[in-house]
């Protein structure tokens, strides 16, 4: 079985608005806990970044970027057959799915898990169930709040806390129990197209 970790930054807070995706962070994890491949790149939205001081994205640092429709075999790859997890899942699969459709494709079907929904039930005594609360609560090493890829490993570890921790809630915890294809095996990610890390924002990476 297969999750693929998903966190997304983006231009503003609504697809409905015309906010796009600026930045995807992808973590391919196993049921294990170990983290098999990683995908990092900015997106160039076609508009103004906007949101700046939340992200620290700006309009230059993707300016170069690949668009959307750039990356799709990318994000192709790296969703289909898998469990899609994310922390507050609603928005960033709104944003993916707004995009999918702007570029006239359907999203890879998958099943959905999101690990707000499971800390709001297995880490209810917290004040707040954001990722950043879970992260320190959990004892989770961060790298830096809205980078997406940072996020997306962050939600990860927490899944897999939960997962390992609660895995006999067959009821809350059922899509592990879906049928999934196996993993591609390394490389997943190599040489399909050319994307652009934050870390690397004056080139493609």
């Amino acid at each position: 079985m297969m999750f693929s970790v998903v966190d997304v930054e983006t231009t503003g807070l609504s697809p409905n608005s015309g906010d796009r995706v600026l930045e995807i962070g992808i973590v391919r994890m196993d049921q294990s806990g170990t983290i098999r491949e990683e995908l990092d790149t900015l997106v160039n939205p076609g508009r103004p970044v906007r949101a700046t001081k939340i992200h620290g994205i700006t309009d230059e640092m993707v300016a170069d970027a690949p668009s959307f429709r750039e990356i799709l075999p990318v994000l192709n790859e790296a969703l289909n057959g898998t469990i899609i997890a994310a922390h507050n899942a609603s928005f960033d699969l709104s944003f993916l799915r707004a995009e999918y459709q702007r570029a006239g494709t359907p999203m890879p079907s998958a099943k959905p898990l999101c690990t707000l929904v499971l800390a709001r039930k297995y880490l209810a005594a917290l004040p707040s169930r954001s990722l950043e609360s879970c992260r320190r609560h959990l004892g989770i090493s961060h790298d830096g709040a809205h980078n997406a890829l940072a996020d997306a490993k962050s939600a990860a570890l927490v899944l897999h806390h939960f997962l390992t921790h609660h895995h006999h809630d067959t009821e809350a915890l059922q899509p592990f129990r879906a049928e999934i294809s196996k993993y591609g095996g390394p490389g997943l990610f190599d040489n399909i197209v050319e994307l652009k890390s934050r870390s690397n924002h004056g080139a493609r990476s």
